[in-house]
């Protein structure tokens, strides 16, 4: 353990034999509390003191904070007067609140009585609210007025018989508002439970768009923080601002500082850099964890406005692909900085890290029009076990195939799959999820799918080369598309980009490439030009090229191509053959 070793010699939360309230997740809380009560567990900027903000870094934003003895306190409270209305063990309650404080409360009590907490993600459109309700059965929700309003009259939703309200709106329909029950007098005391109980469900829609339960046991989480403290060690004195919520509960059991990030994560906004960066620079942060697009943001921002980041010892980021060019220009304003890219998933975190130095140190070609194939995310984490599968596209079981017609030989692409103690084993109520996400072997050991195309080289980095769902199969041949967005993304008249497949009835997919064009920077005819010189200097075929007003980006990180809708709106408007060189969308 890492939280300045003051877990050392104590028992191993989450992984006790039976049931016992060591197993309890919220166990982590409980010895913060009794070791130091006076250390803040997180600090925050309430929505009203953004207004007078004057949007520049200089200027410092008002925050609040609560520290671990009023935290577990305050969860304490909570706990008890769910207990009261009748939550208990096994139960399953809906928390959709923003990332702050009264989440985190919430989170905590409900898995204080032994209850099950489901986040839906405040991005999730209204029809998957709906589907991942009925997998759940909630017999709670904790939400804003406006959340309530969303979800009423949908079936799913009926069965609520606790309604807890989060700021204005309150009136006879809910049980009680939240902010009251922080202040309500009370106790209950920590939940036995087993390992492999559920504490948490977290939504995952994935490539297929549905929603997937994840099944975050007591047992689950304890390992996957130790795994990211094994990796990513914090000193007691630190702060760290993290983008992602799950890396806050990292923070919390770890007993360091959460800086919350004073933007809306759903709804990115042109101040959002800004924000960062004022927070950065005066909330003593010296870790953060950011998304991809965060990151180049922040970068972006600071180059322009001739700001550093000294007191930065640590910046992590992942979530999707981060290039040379991502973490080089973020050294040069966060010069003191580790900068780790992560490689993982809702299902496995951690699955591999790199340095950037050391991803910066690697040998590449001269040429600097000549790209890699992929992105290299650096050592496997040692937790893990790992296999390269060919690629397969639907269930996979070992009772009618074997590993050795399964696996691709060492240093070819295949399906990166992984087995350990911190990998996510089930989802929750979806056997058909677990059907196509997971493998089990003779051991009954359960392997995950991550559905990323990636290689071994030489010297045991994994690069990730794309997606199993949007791998183009063109004439016999495969093309992926992270080498091709990473050139596109180098163009300084490129605003987004994306390279996909779309139908053809001779080649089976044609690639397609997508750019939103920076028009101040050039025009269409000079843009086909370079693209297609570009790529066929690197060997990838370009059957059409389309110039878009947008691409639509995922909500969650605002980091990936949703290649499926972008796929539908290209063939709307391709119902017949297009002349190389595209049209406009």
């Amino acid at each position: 353990m890492t939280e300045g070793n003051e877990d050392a010699g104590l028992p191993r939360i989450g992984h006790q034999p039976g049931r016992t309230p060591l197993n309890n997740v919220i166990s982590y809380i409980e010895r913060h509390r009794a070791a130091f009560p006076d250390r803040a567990a997180l600090r925050w900027v309430d929505a009203a003191d953004l207004g007078p903000w004057d949007g520049r870094p200089s200027t410092r934003l008002p925050h609040r904070e609560i520290s671990y003895g009023r935290f577990a306190e305050d969860i304490d409270h909570v706990a008890a007067a769910l207990r009261d209305f009748g939550l208990k063990r096994g139960d399953r309650a809906i928390i959709f609140l923003p990332m702050g404080v009264l989440m985190y409360t919430a989170m905590f009590a409900v898995q204080r009585l032994g209850a099950v907490a489901v986040f839906l993600d405040s991005w999730a459109r209204r029809h998957q609210l709906g589907t991942s309700a009925a997998c759940v059965q909630p017999k709670a929700m904790i939400s804003h007025r406006a959340a309530f309003d969303l979800v009423a009259g949908m079936p799913e939703f009926g069965g609520l018989s606790i309604r807890i309200i989060a700021g204005p709106g309150a009136d006879a329909s809910f049980s009680a508002r939240l902010e009251d029950l922080i202040q309500r007098e009370g106790s209950a005391p920590v939940e036995a439970v087993e390992p492999e109980e559920t504490a948490l469900v977290t939504f995952t829609t994935g490539s297929s768009g549905v929603p997937k339960g994840a099944n975050r046991t007591h047992r689950f989480l304890c390992a996957q923080h130790e795994a990211l403290a094994s990796l990513l060690p914090y000193e007691p004195a630190d702060a760290d601002l993290p983008a992602f919520p799950i890396f806050s509960l990292n923070n919390l059991a770890s007993g360091v500082t959460t800086v919350v990030p004073a933007l809306d994560l759903a709804q990115p906004g042109p101040r959002d850099a800004a924000l960062l960066v004022a927070q950065l620079l005066h909330e003593g942060v010296t870790c953060a964890t950011l998304s991809p697009s965060m990151l180049v943001g922040v970068a972006r921002f600071c180059a322009e406005s001739g700001i550093a980041l000294p007191g930065l010892r640590r910046v992590v980021t992942g979530g999707a692909p981060v290039s040379r060019d991502n973490v080089r220009d973020f050294l040069r304003i966060a010069p003191r900085a580790a900068c780790w890219v992560l490689y993982g998933s809702t299902e496995v975190e951690p699955m591999a890290h790199i340095e950037a130095r050391e991803m910066l140190a690697q040998p590449e070609n001269p040429d600097p029009e000549i790209v890699e194939e992929g992105v290299n995310v650096g050592h496997i984490s040692p937790e893990l076990e790992y296999k390269f599968i060919r690629i397969r596209r639907g269930p996979i079981d070992l009772k009618t195939e074997s590993w050795a017609t399964l696996e691709v030989p060492r240093g070819e692409v295949g399906e990166f799959i992984v087995t350990g103690d911190h990998v996510c084993r089930d989802y929750f109520n979806n056997e058909d999820a677990f059907r196509r996400a997971k493998i089990v072997d003779e051991w009954g050991r359960v392997w995950h799918r991550t559905g990323d195309l990636a290689r071994l080289d030489e010297r045991g980095n994994l690069w990730v080369v794309g997606r199993i769902h949007n791998v183009i199969e063109r004439g016999g041949r495969y093309c992926f598309p992270v080498r091709a967005e990473i050139i596109l993304k180098r163009l300084p008249f490129v605003k987004q980009a994306a390279f996909l497949g779309l139908p053809d009835p001779e080649l089976g997919e044609r690639t397609a490439v997508a750019v939103v064009l920076d028009i101040a920077k050039a025009d269409e005819a000079h843009a086909r030009t370079e693209i297609l010189r570009l790529f066929a200097k690197n060997g990838i075929p370009v059957d059409v090229l389309f110039f878009v007003e947008s691409i639509p980006m995922d909500p969650r990180h605002h980091s990936k191509v949703e290649y499926d809708i972008l796929r539908r709106s290209l063939q709307a408007l391709d119902p017949d053959e297009i002349p190389k060189g595209g049209r406009r969308a």
